[in-house]
């Protein structure tokens, strides 16, 4: 009624059946044209999170040298309410109006801050390291960008002349020497956090003239402190691990990390020297709040092989887990948490039976039996206890179902199959391994009736002999195929004529009856005819052969009585027809013209006879001795 309406229904009925059947882990929209495949959940061995946030990077190498550390960047001289210094930040040798340090944008800086020749102290000691702390030296540099006018000093005049200089600005300009000491958190591999605390001893210099011009006194000295923190981001160059699995090696290679930091620091310029007395000033303590951006050169810090280790554990591949621990444990011997380490390489070693008997089953639903059976056994060599049982019964089941299959091959005429079969499970069979020799009994059986069907009876009887040296319990069937072709034998002789054929098909019969242990009433009587027809036979066969001699001695005395013999003197035609051609004939000439000639004939006894002719004529006989 409505054509293209039904056809409508059909092709959406269709589509959504093919949907439906979509497999399980395919998710597909719009009838399949947009599909996605979501991540396959894997599941972890317990404690897996645990670890992942307590002890991420338990096996890491330690980071053991930061040749450079540079950090340049922007403060502000602050400390007090907002924005302001604290109403402490100069102390003076009077009471007089005290400098609030002007406004902001004057008390703003740079900053160029270095850390050289870090090293891991623990490392370098004990060889080990509980956390990735390097030690080494510190420079840093720091001024003001837009100095701003101390608008107090003319009030200092009024108390002391001197301390009236002119137009004066507030610019010191910072140098510290010091230690420097890093603490490094990761917990990614990608970037970690970057704690560092300094502390040294400052120089500075803070007062300016109007031809902006730096004034070196007055000037201070005291100790600066700095902490700072923040995130670093590793540049690696794609080497993520410091060792691999199975050697024993440590790869050195340097890395690189930039990032920002926060700083907090301050520099208490305790001791003022003015031999001027140019300034009430007599001490200062300057706090500072900036921003830097850092780089910075280090070694170590890759995983190790201990953490792969750690990867592997968790997914439950306790074989892989095992070899990287092994290898962590010879590559770090001194790591801080090579007894965490030991555990894990433990544990992974009680549980790989479990895992690969688990890995097994997995290979026998897939009907991969070969690598099923290498699992259990290899799972049975590691096990123990209650375990190795389960394993044994296991490979127990399997070799009763390959006996059976073994069994269903031999008797569908495929015994070659049988033993390899049986071969393949023999090395944890006992059972397989004494059913060889009765499958390969059955092959060479299978292989003489074979060579009987098509006439090759006495390759069949060689192989029935070889069937009961591999198995006596064939005897029965080997007799029966004996009887066979012995019956074949008799039919074949009974048809033969020909007395050379009759020969050997009496002497198969005869072999027959001796192999077979007889040929039956009726074959018997068969051979007896043929033995007696045989003597006939040979009895014709041996007159025949008498006369055949007489007659060649008679024939021999008449040929010798009118045959000459071997005389000097015979001609080339006489010899020819005495002895015939010779095997060889040299020809020369003599001084005088004359034709030589030499005739070379063997001899019946060895060696050869020599005939010396003269024109023609025979004149030396020679022979070898």
């Amino acid at each position: 009624m409505y054509p293209r309406l039904t056809l409508a229904i059909i092709l959406l009925t269709s589509f959504c059946h093919i949907n439906g059947a979509a497999v399980d882990s395919v998710k597909s929209y719009l009838w399949g044209l947009i599909q996605f495949s979501p991540e396959q959940e894997i599941e972890y061995e317990p404690g897996y999170w645990k670890d992942r946030i307590l002890h991420r990077r338990e096996f890491h190498e330690p980071v053991t040298f930061l040749p450079a550390e540079v950090r340049y960047g922007v403060f502000f001289y602050g400390g007090g309410t907002g924005d302001a210094v604290s109403s402490s930040w100069m102390r003076y040798e009077d009471a007089i109006s005290g400098f609030d340090g002007g406004k902001i944008a004057a008390r703003v800086g740079h900053q160029l801050d270095i850390d050289f020749v870090k090293t891991n102290l623990f490392y370098t000691l004990l060889r080990a390291s509980w956390l990735d702390m390097q030690t080494g030296f510190n420079f840093r540099y720091s001024n003001i960008i837009v100095p701003g006018k101390i608008d107090v000093v003319s009030n200092w005049g009024n108390v002391n002349a001197s301390w009236n200089p002119g137009d004066i600005r507030f610019s010191p300009r910072v140098l510290t020497f010091g230690l420097s000491h890093t603490a490094m958190l990761q917990w990614f591999e990608p970037w970690y956090i970057d704690m560092r605390y300094t502390y040294g001893l400052s120089t500075a210099s803070f007062y300016m003239d109007k031809e902006d011009e730096l004034l070196s006194s007055p000037s201070g000295l005291g100790p600066s402190m700095s902490i700072s923190m923040g995130p670093r981001f590793i540049i690696d160059l794609g080497k993520k691990y410091g060792d691999e699995k199975g050697k024993k090696t440590r790869l050195r290679h340097n890395r690189f990390s930039f990032g920002l930091d926060l700083r907090y620091a301050y520099t208490k310029l305790n001791s003022i020297n003015d031999p001027d007395d140019l300034t009430p000033i007599k001490k200062i303590h300057l706090q500072d709040f900036g921003i830097h951006f850092t780089f910075s050169v280090l070694y170590g810090g890759t995983l190790t092989s201990g953490d792969r280790g750690k990867e592997y554990y968790y997914r439950e591949d306790f074989v892989t887990a095992k070899d990287y621990f092994e290898t962590f444990l010879d590559n770090y011997p001194n790591h801080a948490n090579r007894k965490r380490a030991e555990k894990f390489l433990a544990v992974s070693k009680k549980k790989i039976p479990m895992q690969l008997y688990s890995e097994g089953i997995q290979y026998e639903l897939k009907g991969m039996m070969d690598k099923a059976i290498d699992r259990y056994i290899a799972a049975r060599l590691r096990a123990d206890g209650e375990i190795k049982d389960l394993i044994h019964g296991k490979l127990d089941h399997i070799a009763i179902l390959q006996i059976e299959k073994a069994e269903l091959l031999s008797s569908q005429g495929k015994a070659e199959q049988a033993i390899k079969l049986m071969e393949n499970i023999a090395h944890f069979s006992k059972e397989a391994r004494d059913k060889i020799p009765y499958f390969k009994a059955r092959q060479l059986m299978q292989e003489a009736e074979k060579a009987l069907k098509f006439g090759f009876y006495s390759k069949s009887l060689d192989l029935l002999d070889q069937t009961l040296l591999e198995d006596k319990s064939l005897n029965f069937e080997v007799s029966t195929l004996r009887y066979q072709v012995a019956t074949h034998l008799v039919e074949m002789a009974n048809k033969v004529s020909d007395h050379a054929e009759l020969r050997s098909a009496i002497q198969m019969l005869v072999d027959a009856s001796t192999m077979t242990g007889g040929l039956g009433e009726k074959n018997e009587k068969i051979l007896d005819e043929l033995l007696n027809k045989f003597k006939s036979d040979q009895e014709r066969e041996m007159s025949g052969r008498i006369d055949q001699r007489m007659d060649d001695v008679r024939q021999q005395a008449i040929t010798k009585k009118i045959t000459p013999s071997l005389t000097i003197g015979m001609t080339v035609p006489d010899i020819q027809f005495l002895l015939g051609h010779p095997k060889n004939i040299v020809k020369k000439k003599d001084n005088d013209g004359s034709s030589i000639q030499l005739w070379i004939y063997p001899l019946e006894r060895g060696g050869d006879m020599y005939l010396s002719f003269k024109d023609y004529i025979l004149f030396k006989i020679e022979k070898d001795a």
